[in-house]
């Protein structure tokens, strides 16, 4: 799948539950953040990984160990993915990932920032649908 729309509508048109991990990280494999989109009448994420620093969150243990996340709030247009990730109360914002699909004949890019509170800012690239 050549970008997140392309993707979205294929769970459109699919009646079986499609599920994709798209994964983002730094250079330097200090952070990585990890997105499990899914749906079948539109694109929603059901699953959540971040390390950043070696201080890890899942939104459940069938993902990894850590501290629980969850989503504040979510964006993802044909060219640009937008998450707010929250603490398990929703009351504090953990993390913010924006990253921006670009596609020019067969090159195709995803790249942007993660930050995370405490922790730092990261340019990080992406990979998945």
């Amino acid at each position: 799948m050549r970008s997140l729309i392309f993707a979205a509508s294929l769970l459109l048109v699919t009646p079986a539950l499609s599920t994709e991990w798209v994964y983002c990280g730094d250079a330097n494999n200090e952070v990585s953040v990890g997105v499990l989109l899914g749906g079948v009448e539109f694109v929603n994420i059901s699953g959540i990984t971040l390390v950043a620093n070696g201080k890890q969150w899942a939104s459940s243990p069938t993902y990894g160990e850590g501290e629980p996340v969850a989503i504040a709030q979510t964006f993802i247009g044909d060219d640009q993915i937008i998450i707010d990730f929250a603490d398990e109360e929703n009351s504090d914002t953990l993390a913010q990932l924006r990253v921006y699909v670009a596609e020019e004949g067969e090159d195709y890019v995803q790249g942007g920032i993660l930050r995370v509170a405490g922790q730092g800012a990261w340019i990080v690239s992406c990979e998945g649908p």
